[in-house]
């Protein structure tokens, strides 16, 4: 760290731990300037230097969850290996078959359980024929735990376990918001102005040297993120669309939902209704020339696209008889 608490260097290994090399080769790490590196993380606070992982708040329960799982198919394990307890007269219990007792070769009783085995004791003589016990609430347990964790983790039930039982559309919609929330913040807040814009600006640097571009950076660089699928396309199509026409939302950020910059999208629309009007082809899809209902625009609208992309001169529109009046 600096005087003023600023990285100004990382210790790092030139390699990964993990990764294979010579034997007897011991592995030393390199001091590397902190320009050089991209150190990303989520900040939370002014000042924050690094962080912890995500899943800090949530490993404790995560652990308990696995430590109850074991237990309990320790214990199926167990139950499934007896089968009956035979108690009958005698000196000494019987551990092993029917046939008599097994014992190892110095003669010490052979002390384990094997899959329907029978053991023997002393005693008034009877059957106990071994009732393993369920799981209980184990499944209850388990969802009540894989909740909570979800919850700490900052994702939802279903994105942690997979289970899709009890869900429905406005369940799934509900949670995919926040979520979607929660990768906009990542997206906006970590990933783009700790990683990919710092390789943009490199990028357009080492161009800039090489006297490919010049040393300004552009204006107007836009960093667009993966789309999100949508839970029912018909439903939030048709909520985007009635959004975008009321205003309440801008044409290029309704494209920008889709993972498209709005003028690259521009662009591939126009050349696609190009190629369309020079093949002659009319879809649906085309609200140049089909209307919302699926019937064809009107003469006037067609009239405007023909010229539109023909490229001819507008038809003189002939006076009407209040014109000629008039004139």
């Amino acid at each position: 760290l600096g005087e003023a608490g600023e990285p100004i260097g990382y210790w790092l290994f030139p390699t990964h731990p993990g990764a294979w090399m010579l034997p007897g080769v011991r592995m030393a790490s390199e001091r590397i300037p902190a320009g050089d590196v991209l150190h990303v993380y989520r900040k939370r606070r002014p000042g924050q230097l690094r962080d912890v992982s995500w899943l800090a708040p949530v490993l404790l329960r995560l652990r308990d969850l696995g430590d109850y799982e074991a237990a309990l198919l320790m214990k199926a394990k167990i139950e499934a290996c007896l089968a009956a307890v035979v108690t009958e007269e005698g000196d000494e219990a019987l551990t092993g078959a029917a046939a008599g007792l097994l014992r190892d070769a110095q003669g010490r009783a052979v002390e384990s359980f094997e899959p329907g085995m029978i053991l023997y004791r002393r005693g008034m003589g009877s059957v106990e024929v071994v009732n393993p016990s369920g799981g209980g609430s184990h499944a209850a347990f388990a969802r009540r735990a894989l909740e909570a964790a979800a919850v700490g983790a900052g994702l939802t039930y279903d994105q942690v376990s997979g289970d899709l039982t009890q869900a429905n559309y406005s369940s799934l919609r509900a949670g995919k918001i926040e979520f979607r929330r929660l990768c906009e913040q990542v997206q906006y807040g970590m990933l783009i102005p700790m990683l990919v814009r710092p390789i943009a600006e490199r990028f357009h640097a080492q161009g800039a040297l090489l006297g490919l571009w010049g040393a300004e950076m552009p204006e107007g660089v836009s960093h667009v993120p993966p789309a999100h699928e949508m839970i029912d396309p018909l439903k939030d199509t048709t909520a985007l669309i009635a959004q975008v026409r009321a205003g309440f939302v801008p044409q290029p950020e309704a494209v920008g939902a889709f993972g498209y910059d709005f003028r690259q999208a521009v662009e591939m629309i126009r050349e696609a209704n190009a190629l369309l009007d020079e093949a002659g082809l009319a879809l649906d899809t085309d609200p140049r020339r089909v209307a919302k209902s699926g019937a064809a625009q009107d003469a006037a609208q067609l009239a405007a696209v023909e010229i539109a992309a023909t490229g001819a001169a507008a038809p003189l529109r002939q006076p009407t008889a209040s014109q000629v009046e008039l004139g």
